[in-house]
């Protein structure tokens, strides 16, 4: 019997991204349908099986967490599976072209700090490394003011 391959360090990255991703788009959804109709009732149970759904993905996410730093304990990161904010708007930028916060996807530019390509977000207020790499060390140093 062949023993299935398992995820890399990288894949395990991209899934982390892309479910945080999907589960920020659940929750938009749930809350926008929330908002819209009654809690109780026939009308409700759209959004009572996208807050199923969004449980799913975190149980998928909690469980690959752990296996995550089970099969890489030297390269595992507790923010592969639950990334910072600007990670996961990275990830649903190449997950659904539009983006997950619904703007407009801005034309690369380079990153005033490390000057790899990057996108400004007015909604984050913030410049998303295209490549979907982390930025918080960019963040940190327009935050501060120090100079590039």
């Amino acid at each position: 019997m062949t023993r299935k391959q398992r995820l890399s360090p990288r894949q395990h990255t991209d899934m982390g991204r892309s479910l945080a991703a999907i589960r920020d788009e659940l929750a938009h959804r749930f809350t926008q349908l929330a908002n819209a109709y009654p809690q109780a009732g026939a009308e409700a149970l759209p959004a009572r099986k996208l807050r199923i759904a969004a449980r799913a993905v975190d149980d998928a996410r909690s469980a690959l967490d752990s296996t995550l730093f089970r099969e890489h304990p030297d390269q595992a990161e507790t923010a592969t599976y639950y990334p910072y904010p600007e990670d996961r708007e990275a990830s649903a930028i190449a997950f659904h072209p539009r983006g997950s916060m619904r703007a407009t996807v801005a034309a690369t530019v380079p990153c005033p700090v490390c000057s790899g390509d990057s996108s400004y977000f007015r909604e984050l207020d913030r410049y998303v490394h295209r490549d979907g790499s982390g930025n918080s060390r960019c963040w940190l140093v327009i935050g501060r003011g120090e100079p590039s």
